[in-house]
């Protein structure tokens, strides 16, 4: 017992310094999310958590399966929650971060520990935050969005309670640890700072809402009252939850899911170290305060769930959103790129012999020190750039412009567009370009004129790296223009790509293939058909063809499939046993599943009845040899 008392006691040491599941390193109390960022190239870290300190009603009577025979969970348990961040802000007004959760159930059952005593990971958390601009830290009240992408890191393993209400599923198993989807979340956010008027009052408030497909949408909600009575020494009361606002076969109840109100204390001590500690209080522990088992177990058969481990073992257990009371903490670290210091005034006017003045008619010089020499030389700079007139190749310069040591707009690849108007900055040295640098593309084709072998595409056609439209068939006409784009190679075609020999054309062979109805036996018309086709292939003898059977959907799809596939195959059957290689050749069965015509009308049917041959590739795109 002794034993069992000492890890627990090292655990909850340890796991007390985990932040809490959603909690990402706020500058106000624990669980709260307030409207201010971090600032440009500033970062914050840390980790924090909760461990329940009330545990004993954390399953609600769970119950597993082995061989058949039930088994129970013992009434002791150990729950605890945390996760690791860190975040960074990329501008003044936007921060991103990522939390990676980190959880630990403990349980007995019948005497052994069970496997709910490992420590598993959650589903990690990537965020963005983004603070209203046209708002300043100075100002009393600020507003924010937060977006939130769960993605399923989690594990799946058994556990005492779902991590998030989102996690509950309609069907199948509710995992504990993880939504085992991804799950988006948006969030709106309010301060109230009234410490800008020197009332020591901040108050937080945040509204979000998370999609879950596989679970339950959810609604997330919490406000906190900051009392900042020193720099340092900061109380706060907080408020926060989620609520299932899907109706599913769960029953609904605000203070069913996870409602917890979080008296505390957050020390801002030094190094930008900030230490916060509280207690989680759950709201549902309200109906239950004399602490009666049969109380808290009397809904729980409404809110089972179920879980099938990995030994084929079925957990049931009933929804705990979360621990009675539980123990919370918090340790971050800021740190960053300090802010440039501005460059110090001088206290007098510097001993030198001249002093240039730019761009001036009058000039007042007041001589601090009386043994200062000072000379004054006015000279002229009409566009403002820095360089003086007399050195200024471009006189004009439009103002704000960078420009080179000759008063010019800099031009990093000499194409006569300045870098600040450039979208092609690296264009090579003698290419043509366009206003905006970027070489000359006169189809739009995408292809630069410079290196386009087809300059004239029509607009909107699709073309490859050399600026040609594609030609599948390798017959001339591009397969835009190529009104049969199966053509077999060498087959002399006409202006439409179709072969002039009409017993060469496979789209005009393929409409003599009929079989008998409902049979894969083809009818005795089809065999001279075949025949001129087998003709055609032993005069190609690179040629090779996937004969692909279709049918319409009359019937179940898996005999029409199975039919369309027979089809294929007597065709193939037929030429092989009229002298075609069967490495010439395949069959593909494809039933009704790629229709050319409307299933609804009896001349859309018959177009659908039908086989269509097709030549086939080697990976390279290249005929087979």
């Amino acid at each position: 017992m002794k034993r069992k008392l000492s890890i627990l006691s090292i655990l909850f040491s340890v796991i007390s310094v985990f932040a809490q599941s959603g909690l990402m390193g706020g500058t106000d109390g624990i669980h709260q999310m307030n409207a201010y960022t971090l600032g440009q190239w500033q970062f914050v870290a840390g980790t924090g958590g909760n461990v329940s300190v009330d545990p004993w009603a954390l399953s609600r009577n769970g119950v597993y399966y082995t061989n058949g025979e039930e088994r129970k969970l013992q009434d002791f348990k150990l729950s605890a929650t945390g996760n690791f961040f860190i975040g960074v802000g990329i501008m003044e007004n936007v921060d991103i971060g990522v939390g990676i959760p980190i959880n630990y159930d403990r349980s007995y059952a019948d005497g052994y520990l069970e496997a709910t005593s490992n420590i598993r990971a959650g589903d990690l958390d990537l965020w963005m935050k983004v603070k209203a601009p046209f708002l300043g830290d100075s100002d009393v009240v600020n507003l924010a969005a937060q977006f939130d992408l769960y993605m399923p890191t989690g594990a799946k393993r058994i556990g005492l309670r779902p991590r998030h209400a989102w996690h509950l599923r309609n069907e199948g198993y509710t995992q504990p640890y993880t939504a085992n989807e991804v799950v988006p979340q948006a969030t709106g956010i309010v301060t109230v700072d009234l410490t800008k008027i020197n009332v020591p009052l901040r108050w937080n408030t945040n509204i979000g809402f998370v999609y879950a497909n596989e679970g339950t949408n959810t609604l997330t909600y919490g406000t906190g009252l900051d009392a900042p009575l020193t720099e340092w020494f900061i109380p706060f009361f907080e408020f926060s939850g989620e609520f299932r606002v899907e109706k599913t076969k769960y029953p609904r109840d605000l203070i069913e899911d996870p409602m917890t109100f979080t008296p505390g204390l957050r020390l801002k001590l030094p190094y930008n170290v900030d230490l916060a500690g509280g207690f989680d209080i759950s709201m549902r522990s309200l109906r239950n305060l004399s602490r009666s088992k049969s109380k808290e177990l009397k809904n729980s058969s409404s809110y089972e769930l179920m879980y099938m481990d990995d030994r084929d073992s079925l957990r049931t257990y009933g929804y705990v959103p979360a621990p009675t009371i539980a123990f919370t903490g918090l340790l971050t670290w800021h740190f960053g790129v300090p802010p440039k210091a501005p460059e110090p005034c001088p206290v007098t006017i510097p001993k030198i012999d001249t002093v240039v003045v730019h761009k001036t008619d009058t000039v007042k010089v007041e001589v601090v020190k009386v043994d200062t020499i000072v000379q004054v030389q006015v000279v002229l700079d009409h566009d403002g750039d820095g360089v003086v007139d007399s050195l200024d190749k471009c006189p004009n310069t439009p103002q704000g412009q960078s420009v080179g040591s000759d008063g010019c707009p800099l031009d990093f690849d000499k194409d006569g567009v300045p870098d600040e108007l450039d979208k092609c900055p690296n264009t090579k040295e003698g290419v043509t370009v366009d206003s905006i640098g970027c070489p000359l593309d006169a189809d739009k084709d995408g292809v630069p004129d410079v290196t386009d072998k087809c300059p004239n595409t029509p607009q909107g056609i699709m073309v490859d790296s050399t600026g040609c439209p594609p030609d599948s068939d390798k017959d001339g006409v591009p397969d835009y223009l190529d009104k049969c784009p199966n053509t077999l190679p060498g087959i002399k075609v006409n202006k439409h790509g179709c072969p002039i020999n009409k017993k060469e054309d496979l789209d005009n062979l393929k409409k003599g293939i009929n079989f008998e109805t409902g049979s894969a036996k083809l009818t005795k018309a089809s065999h001279k058909t075949l025949n001129d086709i087998v003709a055609l292939l032993k005069k190609i003898t690179a040629a090779k063809l996937e004969i692909q059977g279709h049918t319409d959907n009359v019937g179940s799809p898996e005999k029409n499939k199975v039919l369309s596939q027979d089809r294929a195959q007597a065709v193939v059957d037929y030429m092989v046993d009229n002298g075609i290689a069967s490495d010439r050749l395949r069959a593909a069965g494809y039933g009704q599943d790629k229709p050319i015509a409307d299933n609804k009308t009896k001349k859309g049917r018959a177009q659908n009845r039908r086989v269509e041959l097709v030549p086939f590739y080697d990976n390279n795109g290249e005929e087979d040899e």
